[in-house]
């Protein structure tokens, strides 16, 4: 089993860099669950071997590869019919050449499905860091960690409070790249929920409601959506050549053992897309709020920065931008909360005496 979680050795902790929770969410968490799920799908010590069709006239590998290739199919007029009655398993039994059929040969492609899947949440994380540039970790140089000693220390802050002051109002467009992939993380999500419903032919999108309300379903008439959708038995038609030359026809049954694997993991994925979607949502909505309100920012910016000092914060949210403050708050949230603090001073005072020139200039030209 451990190999299969191999993956998540990418939730360890990685060094400072600008995050939240819905990057977090869809380039970990995500990734590793789509990956894992793709792993379990090839388990064959879990589901043994995906297909296994019964005949006696026909080789059993030779069926199974067949069914496997050319996919298997039910009779959707069997999916209610008790069984016994005719019936060996829902949506299995005997079939006129007009009866309705549907076929399932998505089980060919779910671990490469879902391995791709895996990567599109990766995408958002992976243009950002190409954007970026490695621009933030150059910048704190080492200040998320409390190895330094004091002189090393202050001259850090130094320097960052230097850089800030020389690049004033010029991150404005590296902020606007990182709100886009967060928007892109949105536009991810939801195109899974409609990539995963149409790969499962229509079925994906209400297939967590129906599963939640089948035991409230009349039993007369109601069908398992698990069954209708993963089943694990099908019918599969295979047709060769007989002694004289006719053709023969064989009508088998096939069982789909890694359906067994497949319905889970579905229902799962159902539910974590949609909280997925939902927590992205809310955290757009907090980023609207944030770009357009100075008030929120100051106050987020305050939350982390209190040791500063009232005075000190009020002189930075003047004379930053949105670009500034972002890069700011989040050197914040990868700093000691006492260091942090001694940066906000010590930028403060490069803000102040920046004031004080610019305030004695005329009177030198005038002098």
């Amino acid at each position: 089993m451990i190999k299969y979680l191999a993956a998540a050795k990418i939730l360890k902790k990685h060094n400072a860099q600008v995050d939240n929770i819905t990057f977090y969410l869809h380039y970990r968490i995500s990734f590793v669950i789509f990956v894992v799920s793709a792993a379990l799908v090839t388990a064959k010590e879990y589901v043994g071997s995906p297909i296994q069709c019964i005949s006696r006239s026909v080789p059993t590998h030779v069926l199974n590869t067949y069914c496997f290739i050319k996919s298997t199919f039910s009779v959707p007029r069997h999916w209610t019919t008790p069984i016994g009655d005719g019936v060996a398993y829902p949506g299995v039994s005997a079939f006129n050449t007009d009866d309705e059929k549907v076929y399932h040969a998505y089980y060919q492609w779910v671990p490469i499905v879902l391995a791709l899947q895996a990567f599109m949440f990766y995408v958002p994380r992976y243009l950002w860091k190409s954007m970026e540039g490695g621009l933030f970790t150059t910048l704190i140089a080492g200040l998320d960690k409390m190895t330094m000693d004091d002189n090393a220390r202050h001259k850090k802050e130094k320097v960052l409070s230097q850089y800030m002051m020389n690049h004033l109002h010029m991150h404005m467009n590296w902020a606007i790249r990182f709100f886009l992939c967060e928007a892109l993380c949105l536009v991810v999500v939801v195109g899974n929920i409609y990539f995963t419903d149409y790969f499962l032919g229509g079925t994906f999108l209400q297939y967590g409601t129906e599963v939640i309300n089948f035991p409230d379903m009349d039993p007369n008439t109601r069908v398992d959506p698990m069954t209708r959708i993963f089943p694990r038995v099908t019918k599969c038609t295979f047709r060769k050549f007989g002694g004289s030359g006719t053709i023969e026809t064989h009508d088998t049954m096939c069982v789909l053992a890694v359906n067994i694997i497949n319905e889970k993991i579905y229902i799962f994925l159902w539910f974590w897309l949609v909280l997925l979607t939902a927590v992205t949502a809310l955290w757009l909505v907090y980023r609207v709020i944030v770009i357009v309100s100075a008030d929120v920012r100051f106050k987020l910016l305050q939350a982390r920065g209190r040791w500063a000092g009232r005075p000190n914060l009020d002189l930075i949210a003047k004379k930053c931008n949105l670009g500034d403050w972002f890069l700011i708050y989040h050197l914040g949230r990868n700093m000691e909360p006492t260091v942090y603090g001694e940066f906000l001073k010590e930028f403060a005072k490069e803000l102040e005496n920046s004031v004080s020139t610019l305030e004695r200039k005329p009177m030198l030209v005038g002098s």
